[in-house]
């Protein structure tokens, strides 16, 4: 690869061979002046950044046609995105913001460009400690779902909320003085929804993932990863 380009500019000729995800690199090309080693420095930086980002929008048979990246409800939702992923630094989460462009365009989802800049705000505002404990939250919910016997929300989460406390406390590091705080902050995000009410023996600390994280988990899940066990 040239060193006579700049950081971008090598990275165009990295997808050579894949003329739209160039046609969409060129859209947030920096410019070429390069003054100071800061200047490189924070270029080479989104140049990492911006190729993890295109690496996992060009996984598997993505929709992307010229008609489609010349449209504005694609331009809208691809500069949302890409100034999402330039300000992020964790590479993880970069790939969630492309699969959510990805899965945006999909002629199988239903979306408007309103809905995906919404779920890319909703994304960039929680950290990846988060969302694996919502994550961990929804599987435990996936796996006791609502019976007749039961109502619907409080009866059911006690059965499985101290495994959920105790997967928190000890896989994602949260002390246990602090989990009630963080699932707290979380409501900010209308990812998570405590249950409020006067039940018998309830201190109010439990609650649900919500119709707004189940849509996002449509959006970023890894369609090409192994199924979990």
């Amino acid at each position: 690869m040239s060193t006579d380009l700049n950081p971008i500019g090598n990275l165009s000729l990295w997808y050579r061979d894949k003329p739209i995800i160039q046609s969409l690199l060129k859209l947030v090309y920096g410019g070429s002046s390069l003054d100071t080693l800061l200047q490189r420095r924070a270029t080479e930086i989104k140049a990492d950044r911006l190729k993890v980002f295109f690496d996992e929008l060009a996984q598997g048979d993505i929709p992307l046609t010229e008609d489609l990246i010349e449209g504005e409800p694609f331009l809208h939702s691809f500069f949302c995105t890409v100034q999402a992923v330039t300000r992020t630094h964790q590479r993880e989460k970069i790939r969630l913001f492309a699969r959510l462009l990805r899965t945006s365009i999909s002629p199988n989802m239903l979306t408007i460009p309103d809905e995906c800049e919404e779920l890319i705000a909703t994304l960039e505002t929680i950290s990846l400690r988060e969302f694996a404990v919502l994550n961990c939250l929804y599987r435990l919910e996936q796996a006791h779902p609502p019976h007749p016997s039961y109502n619907p929300y409080l009866e059911i989460i006690s059965m499985y909320w101290n495994t959920f406390l105790d997967e928190v406390i000890d896989k994602h590091e949260i002390p246990a003085d602090s989990v009630n705080a963080f699932m707290a902050r979380l409501e900010r995000t209308g990812l998570y929804l405590r249950i409020t009410g006067a039940y018998f023996d309830y201190a109010g600390d439990q609650g649900r993932t919500t119709p707004l994280f189940r849509r996002l988990l449509e959006f970023v899940e890894d369609k090409h990863a192994p199924p979990t066990r």
